[in-house]
């Protein structure tokens, strides 16, 4: 409990002090929450004894309002600093592991965490800002409670007091093993949760082909295998809390009988007196019920401990520029010099070498899987090659940081995602602190800005998740703007027309001749037609470089250039027959 308590003030930072102060806030708010069972008792002795006055039990009202006032103004300050420190947290963990995901490998998400990554972000730091604040709160009362009552206790008599510490110590030795079961099974249904996260991530991304394919009830079954299981481990964990928590909660009950007991055996003996015993019949039922109440947070407090364990191991994740700098550019040639890379055991690219100088335009082709995107991820330090070096300008791109490469980078591929935001903000991606005529102005040059115009709220439209309310062009074209906005001299292009209709192509063109103007272009090229005019094209076979050159010398060359052109010329011509 200690440990949860001071693992909560390192996760806290900078904003640990509000907690400790709410804490000592609570502690007092908790001291005063029985301050009006004091002064009924002091009252009631006053009566017993027949010396009460009028004013004596005004003066005693004052002091409770008072006192009530007074835990009001400590509670209010109490919840506001503790809510506070619970937000600015969470905000701050949350932007500290968004900026981590931007360094990660690609590798990570492409392994099967996409689950834990989730449940991370949308579940272990809202359960920690909703509920994790509020614990410690709980943890305090406890205490407190607990240290009132010995103290009252031994005001009363040495022999229930003592009681009443036996009875606490037990209930401590009690609590100590409700922990350890409930850590082992909360680590348990943390996992749990991360699989049903994947499983629904996986089934929603994919529901569209599920459903064309009729194949709902087959891809649903993974999910209900996770579901089934996270229910199963779920009432294992209420099983195996069921004898702890009785035992913890049973400690507490004996130390009420036994306290009750023993003032009720020393009244008839006549050691204590009746005012006495009444304050203690009054006061021992209120003053254990925060203790108790510990039983039900003990397994919040390692839930949420489980789900910090989750965040902190996602925090040591290896990140891909852990050594880099910024370093400036100011040449942009790029180049390869015998870059080898694999996919875990799948050998990609073998002993790549070639420049593509400034200013210049370079086609990948080659058929599919031959090693074309990663090439390109390459370039952008998505993964790292295994062997030999990446170069732009010059420099190793295994000496800069992401954000400085990046920012020397636009990249515009075939899967267009938008956020679900405006319009203008979605472009505004490209320049964060851009101005709206400067993102009409690259709307424009990516031709998109007729279209958005006829939208109901022009720029201000919100498009849905990953752009899903506009067609394949415009999602492309507003991606293209996004590029132009940015103006980055060097261009990765996987080749955007790919896939759109010959209307939306015409469009599509025209904005990736206003992107690439005056840049360093690397194009993975589909449709061989666009790329006749590159500087240098390479033929990419196999993770290597079969073939280069320019398009009439691959050509008249004869080899796999030359057939591939052939096989697309002959493709333009298919039409469908009825046998």
């Amino acid at each position: 409990m200690f440990n949860f308590i001071a693992r909560l003030l390192r996760f806290s930072g900078k904003d640990a002090w509000k907690l400790k102060a709410s804490a000592a806030i609570s502690f007092a708010e908790g001291m005063l929450a029985n301050f009006p069972v004091y002064v009924a008792l002091l009252v009631i002795m006053k009566i017993m004894d027949g010396t009460v006055t009028s004013g004596y039990a005004w003066t005693a009202f004052l002091m409770v309002l008072a006192s009530l006032a007074a835990r009001w103004i400590l509670r209010y300050s109490f919840v506001r600093m503790q809510s506070d420190a619970a937000c600015r947290v969470a905000a701050r963990e949350r932007i500290k592991i968004g900026d981590l995901f931007k360094r990660f490998s690609m590798s990570y998400f492409t392994d099967g965490n996409i689950g834990n990554v989730t449940s991370v972000v949308t579940g272990d730091l809202s359960f920690a800002e909703d509920y994790g604040m509020m614990k410690l709160d709980d943890v305090i009362s406890g205490l407190v409670s607990i240290v009132i009552a010995c103290a009252f206790l031994v005001w009363v008599d040495w022999r229930v007091a003592v009681a009443s510490a036996a009875g606490c110590a037990l209930s401590f030795a009690a609590f100590h093993a409700m922990e350890k079961v409930s850590k082992r099974q909360a680590k348990i249904r943390m996992e749990q949760q991360s699989k049903i996260t994947g499983a629904v991530l996986e089934y929603t991304e994919g529901i569209s082909v599920i459903k064309a394919l009729r194949m709902s009830g087959s891809a649903a079954k993974r999910i209900d295998a996770s579901i089934d299981d996270a229910c199963r481990h779920a009432i294992d964990f209420e099983h195996s809390m069921v004898k702890p928590v009785t035992n913890y909660l049973h400690c507490y009950a004996l130390t009420i009988a036994a306290v009750l007991f023993l003032s009720f055996w020393q009244f008839f003996n006549g050691e204590m007196s009746m005012p006495v015993v009444a304050m203690v019949v009054l006061f021992i039922f209120r003053i254990y019920l925060p203790a108790m109440g510990l039983a039900t947070g003990a397994a919040m407090m390692r839930v949420m401990e489980a789900g910090l364990d989750r965040y902190e191991k996602l925090k040591e994740v290896p990140i891909i520029d852990a050594d880099g700098k910024d370093i400036p550019l100011n040449s942009f040639d790029i180049a390869f010099e015998d870059v080898s890379f694999s996919y875990e055991d799948k050998e990609t690219l073998k002993d790549i070498s070639f420049t593509a100088k400034e200013r210049s335009m370079t086609a990948l082709v080659g058929a599919s899987g031959s090693g074309k995107t990663t090439i390109a991820n390459l370039i952008v330090r998505f993964w790292d090659a295994q062997q030999g070096a990446v170069k732009i300008g010059g420099v190793n791109v295994r000496e800069m940081t992401c954000d400085s490469l990046l920012r020397y980078v636009s990249m515009v591929f075939q899967r267009v995602y938008l956020f679900h935001d405006t319009i203008e903000n979605n472009i505004r991606f490209g320049k964060p602190d851009a101005t709206r005529e400067e993102i009409i102005a690259a709307a424009k040059k990516a031709r998109c800005h007729d279209f958005i115009e006829a939208l109901p709220d022009g720029y201000g439209t919100v498009v849905g998740e990953g752009g899903s309310t506009l067609s394949g062009g415009e999602k492309q074209r507003i991606s293209i703007a996004r590029a132009i906005l940015k103006d980055a001299p060097v261009v990765l292009l996987d080749e955007a027309t790919a896939s759109v209709d010959p209307d939306n192509e015409k469009y599509i063109q025209e904005a990736i001749n206003e992107l690439v103007r005056n840049k360093t272009l690397i194009i993975i090229a589909h449709r061989l037609s666009t790329i006749k005019r590159a500087d240098q094209i390479l033929v990419i076979d196999g993770g290597r470089i079969a073939e280069r050159g320019k398009h009439n010398a691959l050509l008249a060359k004869g080899g796999l250039y030359s057939n591939l052109w052939q096989r697309r010329q002959k493709a333009k011509s298919w039409r469908v027959t009825r046998v």
